[in-house]
């Protein structure tokens, strides 16, 4: 009856980017998927403020947001901006 708990992936942001993350490969919209990632990636820079530069960027907060996906976000449209490849 109760969703099983575990520990979040990251203590900082807590259970609610996972689930986030989790949710993304179920939005039909690309469009709407790319843009609830950015949301999730806007949420690891403002608990983890030291890896956002000057102008509000974070190549770091990109590469968690990666890390952080149990499936290739790429797979489903959503591509890290500072990766070149």
């Amino acid at each position: 009856m109760f969703v099983e708990q575990k520990k979040p992936k990251d203590f900082d942001c807590g259970y609610n980017l996972d689930r986030m993350i989790d949710s993304l490969p179920r939005i039909e919209d690309e469009e709407e998927r790319v843009e609830y990632a950015e949301r999730a990636v806007g949420l690891i820079k403002q608990s983890h403020p030291n890896w956002v530069d000057e102008d509000g960027e974070s190549k770091a907060a990109w590469d968690h947001f990666f890390e952080l996906a149990d499936y290739d976000p790429t797979d489903y449209g959503i591509y890290n901006p500072f990766d070149s490849e």
